[in-house]
């Protein structure tokens, strides 16, 4: 069923004409992942079955929402998806006001940031001052793609 949801996606982003498609994943995420199902499998040996109940779930959850980050541009927008796709962003391309590669250090504060373990950022800044940190592992390859 899953797969049916992902081809209809694709086949509706091809149909907007993509001129910038990449996918990034978090090693960070995909290790506290593998790091959580171990816990579980170890809790279940050990017969501690209900704590298998709180650590599980983020097992299961982290890859699900946070990992990884897909970015695409089309003609007419810059697209961003994290995980499965319940937390989406469309920016259209004409409201985009400035973008810069950023070097993000550890200390700051990272409430606007779409999964940036690596340290790399694209700053985006939109028409009404709205300022989105897009983590990436190539930003000045993107920044190109969005200055056309």
């Amino acid at each position: 069923m899953r797969m049916r949801y992902l081809k209809k996606e694709i086949e509706s982003i091809d149909s907007d004409n993509i001129v910038y498609r990449k996918t990034d994943k978090s090693w960070w995420l995909t290790f506290t992942t593998l790091l959580l199902v171990c816990l579980s499998c170890m809790f279940a040996v050990a017969g501690a079955w209900v704590h298998i109940i709180w650590v599980l779930p983020w097992a299961i959850l982290i890859p699900c929402f946070w990992n990884p980050l897909t970015v695409w541009v089309t003609g007419e927008n810059l697209e961003v998806r994290l995980g499965i796709g319940i937390l989406k962003k469309t920016i259209p391309l004409a409201e985009i006001k400035s973008i810069k590669v950023i070097d993000v250090p550890l200390r700051k504060q990272r409430h606007k940031i779409w999964v940036c373990f690596n340290g790399r950022a694209l700053e985006i800044i939109s028409q009404d001052d709205e300022v989105l940190w897009l983590g990436s592992s190539e930003p000045e390859t993107l920044a190109s793609f969005l200055e056309k």
